[in-house]
């Protein structure tokens, strides 16, 4: 698009995240105009329209993809929804901007991959399960670590998580990013008849899940997302493990507390690289130009980057997938439950390459 052009949005569906974050983000882009709007119910996308200044008020998301004055469809529905709207908005050439995940099914992903390739001028991007929560602003300057070779070969890593809800793919997301495709899975599970619920009261039954990983290069990673272990002590962070070094990089809670509402630690250092020299975890320091955007609390600042993206080719972080790569994270969650329809089975994940 010209880069002078402005950049006219229609939105189907505005729930919790959308209010909160992405639309008022959306509104302090210059490039964009907010067109259209459809919520789940003419109250709430009446709300929506009101509060943040669109156009018109749509009964229906296919009025919305049909439409001749907008460009970009930003789909905030639930996943059960989003097959249709994905592929409506594509063969009606109209930009992508999609809550995760990319579909219900990897069936359903692969006719939405399918239709980007066909309709090459849309532009697509899913929108990442971590923006403003864990590994997100560490993103850069892990990366940069490992590009630098500073760990050596990578072998192993850990993932540890405790979060009331599994959100298991949202973990690999920030692997596949990190190290490389998974290729292969086994899965466990042990929930045990115990009810509880985190300090601000949301139930959670206790269990734990393992995923050992077989990734490209030889790597091995293990996840371990646990709601045994009692809330004080967790720690919640990934472990990458180099024959030089290794790298720890914490989730960015100052506790979990902070951590079950998504608050970011702006005091304290979160990634800790080994010293051979004093065998101890040293801090990473962070890069000039990440100094002043570290302590915002809105994270990595997605929206303006897909914009940006859009109007000038401005390369985005990579923590905004494409349509593969968020494919292959319903791979990895499929071949999760397949593993354990199978008694903890290996399961070989489709090559996608």
């Amino acid at each position: 698009m010209a880069s002078d052009q402005k950049i006219r949005i229609g939105v189907i569906g505005a729930g919790g995240h959308s209010k909160r974050r992405v639309l008022p983000e959306l509104n302090e882009i210059t490039e964009v105009e907010l067109i259209a709007v459809a919520n789940k119910s003419k109250e709430s996308t009446n709300e929506v329209a009101a509060k943040f200044g669109f156009e018109r008020t749509e009964e229906n998301w296919e009025n919305i993809v049909n439409s001749d004055d907008i460009d970009l469809i930003y789909n905030g529905t639930q996943a059960p929804e989003h097959h249709d709207i994905i592929l409506k908005s594509i063969a009606n050439n109209k930009h992508v901007f999609t809550m995760n995940p990319l579909a219900m099914t990897s069936q359903q992903g692969e006719e939405i991959v399918k239709a980007l390739k066909e309709n090459p001028e849309v532009k697509f991007k899913q929108y990442p399960s971590f923006a403003q929560h864990p590994y997100a602003r560490e993103d850069e300057v892990v990366l940069d670590i490992i590009k630098s070779e500073r760990l050596g070969k990578i072998l192993a890593a850990n993932v540890t998580w405790h979060t009331p809800y599994l959100a298991l793919a949202s973990y690999q997301e920030v692997m596949h990013r990190w190290i490389g495709n998974h290729e292969r899975v086994l899965g466990y599970r042990k929930q045990y008849e115990i009810a509880g619920q985190t300090i601000h009261g949301r139930p959670v039954k206790r269990g734990i899940t393992s995923v050992l990983a077989e990734i490209e290069n030889d790597i091995t990673v293990t996840y371990t997302h646990s709601t045994v272990i009692s809330e004080i002590p967790r720690n919640p962070r990934v472990e990458i493990h180099g024959e030089n070094a290794s790298l720890i990089v914490y989730a960015g809670a100052l506790s979990y507390a902070s951590q079950d509402e998504g608050e970011l630690n702006n005091e304290n250092p979160s990634i800790f690289i080994s010293n051979s020299d004093t065998g101890q975890m040293e801090p990473v320091d962070l890069p000039n130009h990440l100094v002043s955007s570290w302590s915002d609390p809105r994270g990595v600042l997605v929206e303006k980057q897909f914009i940006a993206w859009l109007s000038n080719g401005a390369t985005p972080s990579p923590i905004l997938l494409d349509a593969i790569t968020a494919l292959k994270s319903l791979d990895f969650a499929e071949g999760f439950v397949a593993s354990l329809r199978q008694e903890n089975a290996w399961i070989d994940l489709p090559d996608r390459s």
